[in-house]
């Protein structure tokens, strides 16, 4: 895979991509909270930014399969690195506000719906089928090995240095980023059927719910988000202000998720030829297992180990996830299969976001993760049990043949 260009360029863009973004949504989170203190401020920010995501992904799904998803995402980037850039020149200048941040979540928020599906939907146009599971594997890997220091440094630069450095290596991440795009050379042939909206989204949504086993998959997927929408609002005043930990400490805690996704990511490139599904909801349900240790440990070391565990499972289930899609899917439609699948979720995380925002001042955080603990625990179950027994398609068994390739 890496002797290709185009793969090259799109592993080493989404790395900087990722560092640039998980370097923003730790800035942005940070920033609010020390000027506030609040989790309902912070809960707002971020409950603002999915509101604006979901209807972006309700409608921009039909259009993305029109244009170049290399050009789509050339120029996401750029706007999100003249984002960074203004709110530098803005805290530099002593003209900063939370008015800013709100903004900028919003324009964000409009812009992701669009780069996510852009950027699943051109891996397929690149290379061969058959590679495609080891190189969602090592794009994750390696997105997530990112991922992990954009807290760290976040964290550590705010306690030791100035924000203003964390929006430097932003601006310089997305620039970067642009620039390695530039060198994918994407097998795009450009339609010349141009449907009513309306039209193209049934398209997607008639194609996604033909797959039963893909339908199921993105409701479990959905309560995942759900959780993870909840953490949003809830990590940091669990670490600062629960554990008693400095911030960071709260860039460690959240590094540990991305370190173990790493590892799940390696695992499941050594076992893609298991088969059957109790691997995929195994994997599920230890992932609520660990919301449950985080409501009872009083220790900021398990918290630190539950977290990395948390990472390793959820990898093993949204690999499988991404991979089930895009070689089920037919590449023209992708787009729109994609914005289907992530308009699941900018629906379950703004009400996990909800959920906590209006629970947090009457429930505890503890409280808050063993309810969603649980949830996720009963729904693995469940959902085990369900599609066991009543979806054995030739889907899977086709999927698992392709996956067990090496």
């Amino acid at each position: 895979m890496f002797r290709l260009t185009s793969f090259r360029s799109i592993w080493l863009g989404n790395a900087t991509s990722e560092l640039g973004g998980a370097l923003f949504t730790a800035c942005n989170s940070i920033i609010v909270f020390q000027l506030t203190g609040s989790t309902a401020a912070l809960g707002s920010v971020w409950l603002i930014y999915y509101i604006t995501s979901f209807f972006m992904q309700l409608f921009i799904g039909p259009y993305i399969d029109r244009f170049s998803r290399k050009w789509i995402m050339i120029h996401c980037q750029l706007i999100r690195m003249i984002l960074a850039t203004l709110l530098l020149v803005l805290l530099l200048n002593n003209a900063f506000t939370i008015t800013y941040i709100f903004i900028v979540q919003v324009i964000v928020g409009l812009i992701m719906p669009i780069f996510i599906p852009a950027n699943q939907a051109i891996l397929p146009t690149v290379m061969k089928q058959e590679q495609l599971a080891s190189a969602n594997a090592s794009l994750d890997s390696t997105r997530q090995v990112v991922v992990m220091v954009g807290p760290l440094i976040a964290g550590l630069f705010v306690d030791y240095l100035a924000v203003e450095w964390v929006l430097l290596i932003i601006a310089i991440a997305f620039a970067i980023s642009t620039l390695l795009l530039l060198l994918v050379k994407e097998n795009y042939q450009k339609s010349s059927v141009r449907n009513p909206w309306i039209k193209e989204f049934q398209e997607g949504l008639a194609s996604y719910f033909e797959h039963k086993l893909i339908v199921w998959l993105g409701v479990f997927f959905g309560f995942v988000q759900f959780g993870v929408g909840v953490t949003i609002v809830t990590t940091i005043p669990y670490i600062t202000s629960i554990l008693d930990q400095p911030y960071s400490a709260y860039g460690i805690f959240m590094a540990c998720f991305p370190i173990g996704y790493t590892i799940g990511a390696i695992i499941n490139r050594r076992f893609v030829n298991v088969k059957g599904l109790g691997m995929l909801f195994s994997a599920l349900f230890i992932g609520g297992c660990t919301y449950l240790s985080l409501g009872f440990t009083p220790w900021y070391g398990l918290a630190v180990v539950t977290e990395l565990i948390a990472g390793i499972v959820i990898a093993i289930f949204n690999i499988y996830n991404i991979t089930l899609i895009q070689q089920t899917i037919p590449n023209h439609l992708m787009g729109k299969v994609t914005s289907v699948r992530l308009l699941i979720m900018r629906t379950m995380m703004p009400l996990g976001i909800l959920f906590a925002t209006l629970t947090s001042p009457y429930v505890s955080i503890r409280t808050l993760y063993l309810v969603i603990g649980s949830i996720i625990c009963i729904t693995a179950i469940i959902g085990y049990l369900y599609l066991n027994k009543r979806i054995t398609t030739p889907l899977l068994t086709t999927f698992e043949k392709q996956t067990a390739v090496k």
